[in-house]
């Protein structure tokens, strides 16, 4: 873990790691358990600008997500079986990884579906955009949800 770029001044600085932080966009809800920030000269305390790709990659590749069809509802994404099970809350742990960060882990609480053909678990659809905002909202430093 190197040092990196402030977001909010162009400073380098070693990224230092701070308290928790918890999110909830709509059905999905997250907690960071240390977050990371750039300690610059100017006292900004910005995440890293590679902190929300990295987190956007992650939660992608840990996530897998239901498929929509036109006549069918919503199918696996791995058999394409029809996903008729009834959704749950899951908690899920992803890990987070950038070169110039130290390796973070978010706990993921979202709603999922398990395909009764091949017993993968997936996010249902209607909770797919909050899985989106995910990221932006553990990572944006202009989210008000921050604070």
């Amino acid at each position: 873990m190197g040092p990196s770029t402030c977001p909010a001044c162009g400073e380098t600085g070693p990224v230092g790691l701070r308290g928790p932080l918890e999110v909830m966009p709509g059905t999905v809800s997250a907690v960071l358990e240390r977050r990371p920030v750039v300690d610059c000269g100017a006292g900004h305390e910005r995440p890293p600008a590679s902190a929300r790709p990295a987190a956007d990659e992650a939660i992608a590749r840990a996530i897998p997500r239901a498929r929509q069809r036109r006549l069918r509802r919503e199918v696996c994404d791995s058999c394409g079986a029809a996903l008729t099970m009834p959704v749950r809350r899951t908690v899920r742990p992803v890990s987070v990884e950038a070169p110039d960060l130290p390796v973070l882990t978010v706990q993921i609480d979202l709603p999922m579906t398990r395909c009764p053909d091949c017993g993968r678990d997936q996010v249902p659809g209607r909770s797919q955009p909050d899985l989106d905002a995910l990221a932006p909202a553990l990572f944006d430093p202009d989210d008000a949800r921050r604070r």
